[in-house]
């Protein structure tokens, strides 16, 4: 080989691997409609039901503390559906689990809707929980699986955009359907959105297949060739020790030698994932938790707190939509501080950040001065979109390389269970001191879980 050659030969190798990003990236954007587009539609519809739920529940009977109960059983109804969506997804793929999803979705928004009584109401909210679960799951898998690694913070962030733009976009939807048709027509909006998705998951290429042929000829054409750069998308290969190649939901992995084989020993195997994999979602997950119990305790001890401010209602709802659309408009950059800087440069910041709004809630003594405080907590919340999702990709990367969806479903359980853990925390810290009692408390334990994050996120995720 002439001089001249070996010197191009790293400039070659550099503009094939760009041109593999550059072809990935393209393909994740080709994704949205198999992708992204269904993780829309169910937020859509999830998010215009959700306010309705209490109204519902007032209708039939329930006293404000029981409407509470009733709504909140939709997080717990997707803590409970989490391990079974594990399940669901390890054995059967992650499309059946969306379409089943969809259509327990539909049965029940259904049920919700003729529910002549609170008990039926209930059981209704519980089922799209574990509807929700489900779906949930099945997106975070394929992405795990399928994302490049160093893209995974980006596809991620957008996952989790998907959900805001439904939640943020749901309420608008409902308020003229509520005008014009009733309260109780909402629900047969997230029935049109699930039979939307059923739709669009018959009409499009079952994604987990076009990959799994784009992987094959990718590796049929990387014997001919001398660099490892794939111009065709292939399985998440993790820079960890565990390295993932799986085709379908974390089966039939292929791991490759680490650097580091013991960092990410696999653990002995037990019927429930949660036990396996216990030694890190205990450090992990308790700090994924605690975000995520401070970002739902926000929802609600904002609108308390205006309200002890005598705001008026029309006031909070402007405050608290302007906040929400600040915390839509930073999405995509978390995942770009991800993935660029490391994960910690996001998850520290936001929980600090959220800690803090927390804590200056109680200085929040005017209605300017509590728009500060959500904008405030907007800015933080929104820095961190899908950073939760790519911690326990990145986990599940390394150390549940053949067991993804097991892990993911652990994983989110002890998130989800900080979800709904949030707005009880709240309610019980308020009944013990005061409201701005709870928001200190709360800020406290931020500061915890913020602590937990810059100790942990070095030693198990490894950026």
């Amino acid at each position: 080989m002439t001089q001249d050659e070996e010197e191009a030969r790293p400039g070659m190798a550099h503009g094939m691997e760009q041109n593999a990003k550059a072809d990935q990236t393209d393909f994740l954007r080709h994704l949205f409609v198999p992708v992204y587009m269904p993780a829309i539609l169910f937020a859509t519809g999830e998010g215009a039901l959700i306010p309705v739920v209490p109204l519902t529940a007032t209708a039939l009977g329930a006293n404000v503390a029981t409407a509470g109960i009733i709504s909140g059983l939709l997080m717990i109804g997707v803590v409970i559906g989490d391990m079974p969506a594990g399940i669901i997804v390890a054995r059967w793929g992650e499309t059946f689990a969306m379409r089943l999803s969809a259509i327990v979705a539909i049965v029940s928004a259904v049920i919700c809707w003729r529910a002549p009584n609170l008990a039926m109401l209930a059981v209704g909210v519980l089922m799209i929980g574990i509807a929700s679960a489900a779906f949930n799951l099945a997106r975070h898998t394929f992405l795990t699986v399928w994302t490049p690694l160093w893209y995974r913070a980006r596809a991620m962030s957008l996952l989790g955009g998907t959900t805001r733009v439904g939640y943020f976009v749901g309420p608008f939807l409902a308020s003229p359907v509520i005008a014009f048709a009733g309260s109780r027509s909402v629900y047969w909006l997230h029935v049109v959105a699930c039979i939307t998705v059923l739709i669009v998951l018959w009409v499009i290429p079952d994604p987990e297949q076009m990959l799994s042929k784009n992987k094959a000829a990718a590796e049929s054409h990387n014997k001919n060739t001398p660099s490892t750069a794939t111009a065709s998308p292939a399985p998440a290969v993790s820079q960890s020790p565990s390295v993932d190649t799986s085709t379908k939901s974390g089966k039939n992995a292929d791991a490759s030698n680490g650097a580091d084989g013991d960092a990410a020993q696999q653990p002995t195997r037990h019927r429930l994932p949660i036990v396996t994999y216990f030694p890190v979602l205990i450090r992990m997950g308790t700090a994924a938790g605690i975000l995520q119990a401070m970002r739902a305790s926000r929802q609600v001890i904002l609108p308390l707190w205006g309200v002890q401010l005598n705001v008026s209602e029309s006031h909070i709802a402007l405050i608290m939509g302007i906040a929400g659309a600040v915390d839509l408009s930073l999405f995509y950059t978390s995942g770009q501080i991800m993935d660029r800087f490391g994960r910690r440069w996001a998850a520290v910041p936001v929980l600090v950040g959220i800690s803090i709004s927390h804590l200056l809630l109680p200085f929040a003594l005017s209605e300017w001065s509590y728009i500060v405080v959500a904008i405030l907590f907007s800015m933080a919340n929104g820095l961190g979109s899908g950073i939760v999702m790519t911690l326990g990709s990145d986990l599940a990367a390394r150390y549940a390389h053949d067991d993804m969806p097991g892990f993911l479903s652990g994983w989110r359980v002890f998130s989800d269970s900080g979800s709904a853990f949030g707005p009880l925390a709240i309610s019980a810290m308020t009944a013990i001191s005061s409201l701005a009692g709870a928001a200190v408390l709360m800020g406290c334990c931020g500061l915890v879980g913020a602590f937990m994050m810059q100790r942990y996120i070095p030693r198990l995720v490894g950026k």
